[in-house]
């Protein structure tokens, strides 16, 4: 069983953020846990096990998605996806973000590929009608 908590270290993390970074066709991923330093994967590989990520800790004070460019540290200049990770009780025990090399390209293809058949898949706010 995989369980993570706000005192998770990367080894822990390690298995999900692997999982996510496959299913974004390996983008950048980083995740960490509330009080401990996380992990950050690129091009199929842990490149580092002690990542602090002032993004993810913005998601984690907030308890909110964030949307933004870091200006500092490896992913600078490059936007990011950051989301808050809640356990069951609802709170905050870490973040996992995707860097989106496509310069926000995802978002605009749920522009411009407004087709029908799409909207039972997506949620209101992602893909308004």
């Amino acid at each position: 069983m995989i369980c993570i908590s706000e005192n998770s270290e990367a080894k822990d993390l390690i298995p999900i953020a692997k999982s996510i970074h496959m299913l974004v066709n390996k983008l950048p991923v980083a995740m960490r846990s509330k009080n401990k330093p996380g992990v950050r994967l690129e091009k199929g590989e842990v490149v580092d096990t002690n990542y602090e990520g002032y993004v993810l800790k913005v998601a984690i004070e907030k308890g909110e998605v964030i949307k933004a460019t870091p200006i500092l540290g490896p992913y600078s200049g490059l936007p990011v996806i950051v989301t808050p990770i809640k356990d069951n009780e609802n709170n905050i025990v870490g973040a996992v973000g995707v860097v989106d090399i496509t310069a926000g390209i995802f978002e605009d293809i749920l522009t411009i590929a407004r087709r029908p058949e799409l909207y039972k898949f997506l949620p209101e706010d992602a893909f308004p009608k």
